[in-house]
């Protein structure tokens, strides 16, 4: 585990813009990473999607103490290949200094030019449910109410009062591909 200091200063100047999200960029060796800081969710979240035609896409739970989990298992392979680094380079992927440079990435102040929209998330938000329709359209009653996917989308697309209407009204949030007027309030 390792202590992200950077997302502590960040999230105190979230809390007083205020918001829950921000995007902001990583660069590192050949790759560019639209970075999503969200602290909607608990545990907060870090997201890493590289900007490429085939984007990768990388989460990670923020801890008490801003503390994410830098073991990579599976994932260390497609990060190392991604990165061009190892046999390409001469180089081993030392997580403990990819850390290092993504925490240096962080901005300490949060912007409200830095809030992402809702198609933006979705975009970069590879482990929701159903990306491709990313606007919201309508609540509606089915069966026995919102599943716990939906929920979860309907938090990270748009924040906790629209997941906290949902399990009051016991309804589901209906999404649309194409753009819509609808608005969850």
């Amino acid at each position: 585990m390792m202590e992200m200091s950077g997302l502590r200063t960040l999230h105190a100047s979230m809390r007083r813009l205020p918001t829950d999200i921000q995007q902001f960029c990583f660069h590192t060796g050949a790759v560019d990473f639209a970075c999503l800081f969200s602290v909607r969710e608990t545990p907060f979240v870090l997201t890493l999607t590289s900007r490429s035609q085939t984007p990768a896409f990388f989460r990670f739970d923020v801890h008490p103490g801003y503390r994410i989990d830098t073991y990579l298992g599976e994932r260390y392979g497609e990060l190392r290949d991604l990165l061009f680094i190892d046999g390409r380079s001469g180089e081993a992927l030392i997580p403990s200094r990819f850390f290092g440079e993504l925490e240096r990435a962080i901005p300490r102040t949060a912007r409200a030019g830095a809030v992402p929209s809702q198609t933006d998330i979705a975009r970069l938000r590879h482990d929701l449910e159903d990306r491709d329709r990313p606007w919201f359209d309508r609540w509606e009653q089915r069966g026995s109410g919102p599943t716990k996917r939906n929920l979860d989308k309907t938090l990270v697309l748009l924040g906790p009062q629209a997941r906290q209407f949902s399990i009051d009204a016991n309804k589901s949030s209906i999404w649309s591909a194409t753009q819509t007027k609808g608005t969850w309030r």
